[in-house]
């Protein structure tokens, strides 16, 4: 008999809130519980900050102990980039037997980083049979494991390069701030060196995961500094105000090499303004394959569906610290239920 996928998510952020509306949407999902530390949710019901066509009993609690229990199939971490701050809880997760599924973009190659806690967690998954995934848009899909795929018809590969145009007016609020939108430049290098700024996260690794599937054994990888796009006019998006002058967004670009060699180059643009907006991804090889998305793949939306659709997969996945290649497929999973 099908049965829903029960499912605890962790952290109630702009972008954990687009993620729990999407599970409240799907039949196949029962979301059994909601954890975050903030103050301003605490004891409060979802339905107050996601709207009141949401329907829902569901409260906020701090105490993810409290709902963790075998019976859950997968948790949802939507909280940090960084693979260490989150590593605490998901030992504690997979402790359990329960998978677990993340928003965190070091999370989405890891073992080139950070190899002893990669191993550790690795371990600790495949001890109690639970699997780990981390997963997104960018990284995630769009950057690594889409190219991955276009390889296929290809007798040979020589470059791949993978570009990123966004219009970050469209993105929320959080997104914005991470790149540095309305700081002049002066604060944006300052903002940057003091790490209070992360900027995009993830370039290296959609670098390593493409050099792992492929078996390109690139011998060199660099991420170049974030590049500030500057506004050549002023206007104001949802009460940030970006004078002429100011920064309206950012370049990033990483480019991976092999005996000197340029094989890969990734350029993630995202910046406010008329412009427009796609994502491309060109095979110089046997033959050569361009494909563009034109208006590009809404990062936010895009990033709530991976993580929502990886759900059935994961839960049928094998044990251990996993990451995209290693799974089926991604797809819709809407009408998948567990068995």
């Amino acid at each position: 008999m099908a049965k829903p996928f029960k499912v605890i998510q962790v952290g109630f952020g702009p972008m954990g809130q687009l993620v729990t509306k999407l599970l409240l949407k799907r039949k196949n999902i029962e979301l059994v519980g909601i954890i975050d530390i903030a103050k301003e949710f605490q004891e409060k019901k979802i339905s107050e900050f996601l709207g009141a066509d949401i329907d829902s009993d569901l409260n906020v609690t701090s105490d993810l102990e409290r709902v963790l229990t075998k019976d859950i199939d997968v948790v949802i971490i939507a909280t940090s980039s960084f693979f260490e701050k989150i590593a605490p809880m998901i030992l504690e997760i997979v402790g359990v037997g329960v998978n677990v599924i993340s928003l965190c973009e070091q999370l989405a190659y890891p073992f080139d980083f950070h190899p002893e806690l990669s191993k550790k967690v690795n371990t600790a998954a495949k001890k109690q049979n639970a699997t780990v995934v981390g997963t997104g848009i960018n990284p995630g899909y769009l950057m690594e494991l889409l190219p991955i795929m276009l390889t296929a018809p290809c007798e040979v590969v020589e470059k791949i390069t993978i570009t990123r145009m966004m219009n970050s007016s469209k993105r929320r609020i959080p997104f914005q701030v991470k790149i540095g939108t309305g700081l002049n430049e002066e604060k944006f290098e300052k903002k940057m060196s003091e790490k209070k700024i992360t900027c995009h996260v993830g370039l290296e690794e959609s670098m390593q995961m493409i050099n792992a599937a492929l078996g390109l054994e690139l011998d060199e990888f660099i991420e170049l500094p974030p590049k500030a796009m500057i506004a050549e006019k002023p206007f104001v998006y949802d009460n940030i105000e970006v004078p002429k002058g100011h920064v309206c967004g950012l370049h990033s670009q990483g480019i991976a090499k092999k005996d000197g060699k340029e094989i890969l180059k990734l350029d993630f643009i995202a910046y406010s303004g008329d412009h427009e907006e796609f994502d491309s991804i060109e095979i110089i090889g046997i033959p050569n394959i361009k494909q563009i998305i034109k208006g590009g793949v809404h990062g936010d939306v895009g990033t709530a569906s991976m993580v929502v659709n990886l759900i059935p997969k994961v839960v049928k996945a094998r044990s251990g610290l996993l990451t995209m290649i290693d799974l089926p497929v991604p797809c819709n999973t809407a009408n998948i239920w567990k068995e």
